[in-house]
């Protein structure tokens, strides 16, 4: 019987994930072109996507089978060499828990090495698998966004003692599927922690977890804050896949914003006070 990715979850909780969804045969939904041709275009994805909703509101949808072991293997190639350190965003493009208003202050968007975030990532361009824009694809069906606004997909690597410390994804940023691309086996830490909604999860190969970022009038649901907790042993391989408000490239493909300008979640150094200040609500 396979284990429950859900930890210390109440009957409650375990009643609510069998509200299941599915999407069939995945695409985007503003019928956008793909990539048809390139690396990658042997690896099989999934035919079917199921999801279980975890949690009402906000809405938290945990998928089952989001990618492929073949796909694991093969954007966990395009990674080997390419490991960095794992930047931390200031502005508004996501937000802090613990943020002061002297630093929210700083400029849109610039990118710093933080203490709050240990792990190492991989940018991964639109355009260099197909695999890599399946995905990106696949990641606007789930959501209902155009393909156009999916921000490059940002692959992680935490080994022991890494972590990501209680963070917003920012309202700039209204929909986020977090992708697992490895798994640990319970007690190895690395979980992903919704306090608000006493939600924790345990990472489990080729699932997903997808939330809402933003109310309904476009401010930062606070809601949704979450942390990876540190990796006691084994390494875990995850990837952030974020719905932008603002297009990242045109219906051509054309890439509008480069990949590494504000392609990874992390920490806005700003209050949810300040955050209220936010960007228009975004188009859904």
């Amino acid at each position: 019987k396979p284990r429950s990715p859900l930890l210390g979850a109440p009957a409650t909780r375990r009643l609510r994930a069998a509200t299941a969804m599915a999407v069939t045969s995945p695409e985007p939904p503003d019928g956008t072109q793909l990539l048809t041709e390139g690396p990658g275009a042997e690896v099989p994805g999934p035919r079917r996507i199921q999801g279980s909703v975890v949690n009402q509101e906000p809405r938290v949808v945990h998928f089952s089978d989001f990618v492929t072991p073949e796909e694991v293997e093969h954007l966990l190639k395009l990674c080997e060499g390419r490991w960095e350190r794992s930047m931390v965003s200031k502005g508004r493009v996501s937000e802090l828990h613990s943020a002061t208003k002297k630093d929210s202050d700083s400029h849109y968007g610039e990118e710093i090495v933080g203490d709050t975030r240990t792990s190492s990532s991989v940018h991964l361009e639109f355009e260099e698998s197909f695999v890599v824009e399946r995905i990106a694809a696949r990641v606007a069906a789930v959501t209902g966004h155009t393909l156009e606004c999916v921000e490059p997909l940002v692959a992680l690597r935490y080994e022991p003692g890494q972590f990501f410390k209680m963070h917003h994804d920012g309202a700039m940023r209204p929909a986020t599927v977090f992708v697992y691309l490895t798994g640990l086996e319970p007690g190895s830490g690395g979980e992903t922690h919704f306090p608000n909604l006493e939600l924790e999860v345990q990472p489990v190969a080729c699932t997903a977890l997808m939330w809402h970022n933003c109310l309904e009038n476009g401010s930062a649901d606070y809601r949704v804050q979450h942390e990876a907790k540190p990796v006691t042993e084994g390494v875990k391989y995850a990837m952030n896949c974020f719905v932008n408000v603002r297009p990242q490239r045109d219906a051509s493909g054309i890439v509008l914003i480069p990949s590494k300008g504000d392609a990874e979640g992390g920490d806005a150094e700003q209050s949810p006070a300040d955050a209220e200040e936010q960007q228009p609500p975004p188009e859904h």
